[in-house]
């Protein structure tokens, strides 16, 4: 005669990882979290790349002509 296995999780468990609505909110902590991390991080460091030349964004926008658009002669 064959005997059942007993479940290795006790009665009324919902699985490995919980209810959805829990899942949900680990992850919405955690996405919290690394934003808040990564923003204080930033914040910290400062800028990495150069000041933009003041002289280039105040004059006029150079006239560029496309070459796929336009008057075809």
């Amino acid at each position: 005669m064959e005997k059942s296995r007993a479940s290795s999780s006790p009665a009324g468990a919902t699985g490995r990882f919980g209810s959805p609505p829990v899942v949900l909110g680990g992850f919405l902590l955690l996405l919290a979290l690394v934003f808040t991390g990564s923003y204080a991080l930033g914040a910290a460091v400062g800028p990495i790349g150069p000041t933009p030349d003041p002289s280039s964004t105040t004059g006029p926008a150079p006239a560029t002509e496309n070459p796929h658009h336009g008057g075809h002669s």
